[in-house]
């Protein structure tokens, strides 16, 4: 018997950034949703190709045509933070990006499944205008994708209503949701597939809640160890995902 194909694309939270392994590797929603579907289904088929730091056009341009290949069942498109984030944005071509990948995966008859993006935690601290400028790029951007899945039948997982900035699920650098973000997004997923709403996270259910208004030192030690390291990268026109290969190229089997 065949084995159900499944795929993912992406950029770093696919990629499972935030949720990381004992040895230094990611697992993440996508790879958690994979054993999901396997204890569902049995053994599957699942490719990964979601690389950190890339917009949605890069992931137009070197995932695309690679995923439509693997002649996936079911694949996922959650992209678009590293494009809002970007002090230039030209949101008309960001929409035609998003319409090209979303409706080239639904062409090709697979269950395709996208995301809105939730606000990233509070306990990030950007400058208000900054926060304000990036909530309402994410208000319009959330707005175009939920069209854009309706267009395509494909299902769109409400990130936005999942994770508000005040409640715990963010990861050190509150730009990636943490474990227990990456875990109700896969447990969403499937949910979504069974025709479920998603639903808020409670704060019962998350380890530790965000700060809500981070101390000085916190701010000058999140700076430091995240928001340095961006800007030089975007001085020398790299990404986070310069040089990273995606974890899994093709196909390999997931056991229940």
């Amino acid at each position: 018997m065949n084995e159900y194909r499944f795929v993912a694309t992406g950029d770093s939270f696919t990629e499972g950034v935030g949720d990381p392994q004992p040895d230094g590797t990611f697992r993440g929603w996508a790879d958690r949703f994979a054993e999901m579907l396997a204890e569902r289904r049995g053994p599957i088929s699942y490719a990964n190709l979601a690389v950190r730091g890339l917009t949605v056009r890069q992931i137009v341009e070197t995932q695309l045509e690679p995923a439509v290949a693997l002649e996936p069942e079911l694949v996922t498109a959650v992209a678009g933070m590293n494009d809002l984030i970007r002090p230039k944005l030209n949101f008309r071509e960001f929409v035609d990006d998003q319409e090209k990948l979303i409706g080239t995966l639904a062409a090709t008859g697979a269950q395709v499944i996208t995301a809105t993006l939730p606000t990233p935690g509070q306990g990030a601290p950007l400058p208000t205008p900054l926060r304000r400028a990036l909530v309402k790029r994410l208000n319009l951007s959330n707005a175009f994708v939920r069209r854009i899945a309706a267009k395509h039948g494909a299902l769109c997982l409400d990130l936005a209503v999942m994770l508000p900035p005040g409640v715990g699920g963010w990861s050190e650098d509150r730009l990636h949701p943490g474990p227990d973000g990456h875990r109700a997004a896969a447990q969403a997923c499937m949910g979504l597939l069974d025709g479920e709403p998603p639903r808020r996270l409670a704060v019962s259910e998350i380890v530790a809640a965000d700060p809500v208004e981070p101390t000085l030192r916190e701010q000058l030690r999140w700076a430091k160890q995240f928001l340095v390291p961006w800007v030089k990268r975007r001085l020398r026109g790299e990404s986070s995902g310069t040089g990273v290969a995606a974890k899994r190229e093709g196909y390999g089997t997931i056991s229940s």
